[in-house]
């Protein structure tokens, strides 16, 4: 979930970062392209007629434009990466106001993309996600941990941060206090930077809670929700600005907190014997 533009945060990989440009809007991507097809780097790209016959998106490529120039201009460095990545981040934004509502996106490493982006947000305080850990793989893909260190960087940022983990038996036996060992230090190393780790056991979910994919909510202004196919596979992921998905995901996320345990509380009681 995809991830980084925060102060102190080195340089996105350039994959993580080409694909995440894939989402940013038309208008942007025909920029960058006609950008990169210029034998003159004064000659300044031609928009496509649909846009050049509009007053108001003829003016709004020219500044997306100029901005991607300005950021391009300089040196390399973390206060260039910085600018990047906000700008990536208010990407998945405009395509979303773009569009007229949710954005909808195919694939596992979507969901990353996507995911990192937003949380990457400057301006973001409070950040929310319930993530379902089906196998002890997940906990190793190096997108999983790509935006792990994402979500670490938003903590140092002050962001507050909440994780819902959900595991099924295999992964936390009942008959045992604590996940299994891979696992375990998994999430001790999650502990480690201060985030609100929850953790519930699958066989605990009611009903209408037992489907739940990945949800995440971005302060009250943002939802993401990853659909899952098969063992951890993505099926679509989605994410929604209205505020009616928003507090839906909120309702979910606060039904899920309310069913499992800090892990923090769990080591507690394992170092008093259980």
């Amino acid at each position: 979930m995809v991830i980084l533009a925060l102060t102190g945060v080195g340089a996105m990989p350039l994959a993580i970062a080409g694909t995440i440009l894939g989402i940013v809007s038309g208008a942007v991507g025909a920029s960058i392209k006609r950008a990169r097809s210029r034998t003159d780097p004064l000659e300044r790209p031609q928009a496509p007629p649909e846009i050049t016959a509009d007053t108001e998106l003829a003016r709004l490529d020219r500044i997306l434009g100029e901005a991607l120039s300005t950021v391009a201009a300089h040196p390399n460095g973390s206060f260039k990466d910085i600018r990047i990545q906000r700008l990536i981040a208010l990407g998945v934004q405009f395509r979303a106001a773009a569009s007229g509502h949710g954005e909808a996106f195919n694939g596992t490493g979507s969901w990353y993309v996507a995911h990192d982006a937003v949380l990457a947000v400057p301006e973001l305080k409070e950040y929310r996600a319930v993530v379902r850990i089906r196998t002890i793989e997940r906990t190793r893909e190096p997108a999983e941990l790509e935006s792990l260190r994402a979500t670490f960087a938003a903590v140092r940022r002050g962001v507050l941060v909440e994780r819902i983990l959900v595991f099924p038996d295999a992964l936390w036996p009942a008959d045992q206090l604590l996940p299994i060992e891979g696992v375990r230090s998994w999430l001790e190393d999650q502990q480690a930077h201060a985030p609100r780790l929850i953790v519930v056991r699958e066989c605990n979910l009611p009903a209408e809670l037992a489907g739940t994919g990945d949800v995440c909510v971005f302060d009250d202004w943002a939802a993401g929700t990853r659909e899952l196919e098969g063992r951890d596979q993505t099926a679509r992921v989605v994410l929604d600005f209205a505020t009616d998905a928003v507090h839906s995901a909120q309702d979910r996320l606060d039904r899920l907190s309310h069913l499992g345990i800090p892990f923090g509380d769990l080591l507690d009681r394992a170092a008093r014997g259980g």
